[in-house]
């Protein structure tokens, strides 16, 4: 009778443990469905509590924080749950969701694979196929800004080297006219000196004449005494 009674109690409290966990999730549902979507996290993480592999309320959580915008904790449970999914069904809703998580993220290459392997396993989803499309687009997009960024950098180093080699050019011409100045003024001062030996040497030669004449003077009348 004990046994008995053991054994209608741990099924009892198997099903306890089932509708607590289920109930958590409802409640999640109704909350998630109310836009109330951190309220909605509350109750899938009381019914993960009962069971932590319980892959609805896993799936439910990760798009309740998808949700509320935190998209690197998003992308990081649907990862977790490629190995969890129950169906290959509920494995391409997983590669689905990671994609849009992905997306969120501007991890667009990641995304597109993540997109194509929900495909793989379900061809006929036309949503994956729309956001495959969408994504590949915005890579491409992102691919030629990032392109056009690139030749606008390129072309403003051009830019600035041409600038620096302007006024490279600028400083050697005016080192080439300092020195020009340099020397003419160098010439200046030669030639200077060259007119100043010049005159020196007529004044040297002026002198000599008029010594010579000193010399020789003029010849003086003697009076005669008649």
């Amino acid at each position: 009778m004990r046994s008995l009674l053991t054994v209608l109690l741990f099924f009892i409290s198997i099903n306890s443990i089932a509708q607590n966990k289920k109930s958590f999730l409802r409640d999640g549902n109704k909350l998630y469905n109310d836009s109330s979507y951190n309220e909605a996290e509350m109750q899938y993480r009381k019914s993960l509590e009962k069971d932590q592999d319980y892959f609805n309320a896993s799936f439910n959580l990760a798009d309740a924080i998808y949700k509320q915008e935190r998209y690197d904790e998003a992308s990081a449970l649907f990862n977790a749950l490629e190995d969890n999914a129950p169906s290959k069904n509920d494995l391409a809703k997983v590669y689905h969701n990671l994609g849009n998580s992905l997306v969120k993220e501007q991890k667009l290459k990641e995304a597109i694979n993540a997109y194509k392997n929900a495909l793989r396993i379900n061809p006929d989803d036309d949503d994956t196929r729309h956001n495959l499309a969408l994504s590949t687009r915005m890579k491409q997009n992102q691919e030629n800004q990032e392109e056009q960024k690139e030749n606008q950098e390129e072309q403003k180093e051009n830019q600035e080297e041409k600038k620096e080699n302007q006024e490279e050019q600028k400083e050697n011409q005016e080192e080439k006219k300092e020195n020009q100045e340099e020397n003419k003024q160098e010439m200046s001062k030669e030639a200077a000196e060259k007119m100043l030996e010049a005159i020196q040497e007529q004044e040297k030669d002026l002198q000599k004449e008029m010594q010579k004449k000193k010399v020789k003077g003029k010849k003086v009348k003697i009076l005669k005494d008649w």
